[in-house]
């Protein structure tokens, strides 16, 4: 990913960028290229970013973020499937993060904003790892080499064994072939191609609806599943 400049924060608080993109910006910049992030730390960070547009009304409250801006705009950009989550009283199950369109939007369109610093976008050596374990998998080994024979006998089993997530926890298994993608598409691109493969095989299991259910029946999990 090319990123022409850095600006600091004082910079990018005077363009003109809208809340939904201040909102994308401060996703990407504490990990939602890589994970669920709270709402109140995407608001957090877009507060820092720009107070007048992120703080209460009332000038003598303008030193709080108003969570709600940042989670109407949140919202907005579920709907233009930019990102994917929900907010939830129970902090365990509130979470936001990037989809595939929502990164090519920062990777291209916000690309010398979303930079700012320090942030948590970078991926830690352990999330790098994880993405080339997958290229150890038979899986993808038989994809790289087309061995139609071996891809045949493949079953979702295989995926949730390189995911390393069990195929009794569906809702789970979904999310994580999406979280995993998204992290692919920035760490390892024929990692992210073979996904991709999977998703267009698996359509019956990995597409947008069964994607919503699992965020819908992953509210009913217990504590500390997501």
């Amino acid at each position: 990913m090319k990123k022409n400049m850095v600006l600091n924060s004082d910079k990018i608080k005077n363009l003109k960028l809208t809340k939904r993109e201040l909102t994308l910006i401060s996703l990407y910049q504490t990990g939602g290229n890589k994970g669920k992030i709270h709402t109140e730390e995407i608001c957090y960070k877009a507060f820092q970013i720009n107070r007048e547009l992120f703080s209460w009304n009332l000038k003598k409250f303008k030193n709080y973020p108003d969570i709600y801006s940042t989670y109407k705009a949140l919202g907005h950009l579920r709907e233009e499937k930019k990102v994917y989550g929900t907010k939830h009283d129970d902090p365990h199950k509130d979470g936001w993060m990037l989809t595939e369109d929502g990164l090519n939007y920062c990777n291209n369109e916000l690309a010398d904003f979303i930079n700012i610093k320090k942030n948590k976008s970078t991926y830690q050596q352990s999330e790098k790892s994880f993405i080339i374990s997958i290229k150890k998998s038979d899986y993808f080994k038989a994809w790289k080499q087309n061995n139609e024979k071996q891809l045949k006998e493949k079953s979702i089993y295989d995926i949730a064994n390189f995911l390393k997530v069990l195929t009794s926890n569906i809702p789970r298994l979904i999310e994580k072939f999406y979280e995993t993608k998204v992290l692919a598409k920035e760490i390892d691109e024929n990692v992210y191609d073979f996904l991709s493969y999977i998703e267009n095989i698996y359509t019956d299991f990995f597409n947008e609806e069964n994607r919503n259910k699992a965020l819908i029946k992953s509210k009913k999990i217990l504590k500390g599943i997501l």
